[in-house]
């Protein structure tokens, strides 16, 4: 089995899709590197592949307590919009019958209404497969079973929580009842105990036998009231969700179909109206303007041309004026030049400049008279102060009217873009119809699950009152032989079957003992520490033995060495486990120290699988573990968080990389 893509899809701290390729590029480069500090997703990659695969039956890490429904809605990025929710999507290809298969699955979830939704797919060699996806939990099981995906799929405080002689003990336990199939005795064990149940209820004597069927026929109903309820709750599952999917179409189609943007109409219609308003206020203060002094903007030249010949006329006017006055003095001025016996030459220098000047000043006062203006004066401030104000003010009024005019027809546009209500009112209405439709399936499946809770618990009160009136009557007496004897061989092959899962427990624990101990020697750093390791079949406790074969207490080991232990069993249970899975590890290191963290970076990461992912921070696969490491890396990346988004980002890369 190969990893060869995650996408995490507003989940934990990852906003947006986010992908990371996870196909080794080749066999010699097995180690796929994803390096953070802490808080940015490194756990949320780990967890997100359990969850992918297994979805409600995952032990996710951050899966302590609490309903899956609760989980989930835990998971989604806090930033992400509650309509878009989070996803996962994991592609890998495995080896079956000889033939490499490529899956696809994607799970995702999202809030619909007060509950949540959750959706999986399932692709097959690039085509969707319905079946598959129905019994995933089941075909899951066939290439990486769930009892022992946590030997694959680990952090380092598992190694830590390993190192615990008690801890180690359930976790061999689990992993060889997983490994060995153990769970099926103990499936047989419970099939005979029914059995010897049964067949007891037929040695009751006549005076209990009364009691003992009264119970079991409680008993009976009980279990058949039960089963009904489950069947209910199976079909009002079916039928929720049949409606949610009729919905979620029947939402997309009147979408599609431009329902998003009806909620949008009254406002664009509040908008054109307001335009239209400010356009006519416009308008009227522009013919306001028209009105008034306005439209003598349009013979600027005109009125210049008009104020030049009324200065001209004033002046002639003022030149007629004064020539009647000059005319007089001019007769005086010479006659007293003359009795002043002035000179000859000196009365005509003056009589020819006066001359002259009346001539100037006649030949200006023949200006025609057009404007009939007496004061130019008025028409300078028009000129120089009030049509340069008005001609400004026009300006900025027309600016605006053509803004205006330009917000209008993409108002207009925008009105016209947005569907009728009427033609979408059928629509409108089956998508109604189809939430209500939603509701009430919910409402249907939530009453059977109460009704199907409650019926458990009447059922285990009816087979607790009949195993009490069976264990009575079993005391009082055993009256038929034929009976007895099957109980008694019953007891027998309850007796064999725990022989059974002894010795096979006994049988392959050798081998994984040798196994362990073959990790061991090529883990620790100190030459012949252990030189055997057995492992006790009744309370799988790990005995170790050092040089000449004397026990070496585990007690002993340093707090390193016991980890490197929790490694070696580990690396030996996943190696037992005979399928070429691959390894992702998070938190590698934990609190090893520079010496035992170069044997698991020199000789475990590159031997564990031939895949390897490590979610590592810098302190843990430093510089010196990654320059050991680089040669076996394939793929680096790091997880970058973003504090002004919230957010981790996945870049291609190392820390020193």
């Amino acid at each position: 089995m190969i990893l060869d893509e995650l996408v995490l899809e507003n989940i934990g701290s990852f906003r947006g899709k986010n992908r990371i390729t996870l196909t080794p590029p080749s066999p010699s480069k097995p180690v796929v590197l994803v390096g953070g500090l802490n808080g940015t997703g490194k756990t949320t990659i780990l967890e997100s592949i359990n969850l992918v695969l297994y979805g409600s039956l995952s032990q996710a890490p951050g899966r302590r307590s609490g309903s899956y429904e609760n989980y989930l809605r835990g998971l989604i990025h806090h930033g992400a919009p509650a309509s878009e929710g989070a996803a996962v999507e994991l592609i890998f290809h495995v080896y079956q019958q000889g033939e490499q298969h490529s899956y696809r699955i994607r799970r995702r979830w999202r809030e619909a209404g007060a509950s949540l939704r959750e959706v999986v797919l399932v692709w097959v060699d690039g085509k969707h497969d319905d079946a598959l996806t129905s019994a995933w939990n089941e075909h899951v099981e066939t290439f990486l079973p769930r009892g022992i995906a946590g030997l694959f799929f680990f952090d380092g405080e598992q190694i830590e929580a390993l190192a615990d002689l008690d801890r180690s003990r359930q976790v061999l336990g689990s992993a060889l009842a997983a490994l060995l199939g153990l769970d099926l005795i103990d499936r047989l064990a419970a099939d005979l105990a029914v059995l010897r149940r049964r067949h007891r209820g037929a040695e009751v004597p006549e005076e209990l036998r009364l009691r003992v069927e009264e119970r079991r026929k409680t008993a009976t109903s009980a279990r058949q009231a039960e089963e009904m309820a489950t069947e209910l709750v199976a079909t009002a599952r079916v039928e929720a969700e049949r409606a949610d999917k009729h919905l979620n179409e029947v939402t997309e189609r009147y979408r599609a179909a431009g329902g998003g943007l009806l909620e949008q109409r009254e406002t664009a219609e509040t908008r054109v109206a307001l335009i239209r308003d400010q356009l006519g206020d416009l308008d009227e203060e522009l013919r306001r303007e028209a009105a008034e002094v306005a439209p003598l903007l349009q013979v600027t030249g005109l009125l210049e041309g008009l104020t030049q010949q009324a200065v001209r006329e004033r002046d002639a006017n003022r030149n007629v004026v004064v020539l009647n006055v000059v005319a007089t003095r001019d007769r005086e001025l010479l006659e007293q030049l003359r009795s002043a016996k002035v000179g000859a030459a000196t009365i005509a220098a003056v009589e020819e400049f006066m001359a002259s000047d009346v001539a100037a000043r006649q030949a200006s006062s023949a200006v025609p008279r057009i404007s009939g203006l007496r004061d130019p004066g008025a028409l300078e401030p028009l000129q120089a102060t009030v049509l340069p104000s008005i001609r400004k003010r026009l300006s900025a009024l027309l600016k605006r009217r053509h803004a205006l005019a330009a917000d209008l027809e993409q108002a207009e546009r925008t009105l016209v873009a947005i569907p009728d209500p009427e033609a979408l009112a059928p629509l409108k209405e089956e998508m109604d119809e189809a939430s209500r439709d939603a509701m009430r399936c919910h409402a249907s499946l939530n009453q059977a699950e109460d009704r199907l809770a409650a019926l458990r618990q009447e059922r285990a009160r009816a087979d607790a009152a009949y195993e009490a009136a069976l264990d009575k009557s079993a005391e009082a007496s055993l009256a038929i032989d034929d009976d007895r004897r099957l109980v008694e061989h019953a007891e027998r092959v309850c007796g064999t079957l725990e022989q059974l899962k002894s010795k096979a427990t006994e049988r392959h624990l050798g081998r994984i003992a040798q196994l362990v101990l073959d990790a061991l020697v090529r883990l620790f750093r100190k030459e012949n520490l252990i030189t055997d390791v057995r492992i006790d079949p009744i309370s799988q406790t790990v005995e170790l033995a050092g040089p000449a074969g004397r026990a070496l207490p585990i007690t002993e080991l340093s707090a390193g060495e016991r980890q490197l232990l929790a490694v070696a069993l580990l690396w030996g249970l996943a190696q037992a486990a005979g399928q070429p899975l691959p390894m992702m590890i998070d938190t590698p290191l934990g609190r090893l120290d520079g010496s035992h963290r170069g044997h698991l970076v020199e000789r475990y990461f590159p031997e564990a699988s031939h895949q390897v992912i490590l979610l590592s921070t810098d302190t843990e696969i430093d510089k010196d573990a990654f320059n050991i490491l680089r040669p076996r890396v394939g793929r680096t990346y790091r997880l970058q968080f973003d504090s002004t988004t919230n957010a981790t980002a996945v870049e291609a890369g190392y820390f020193w990389k």
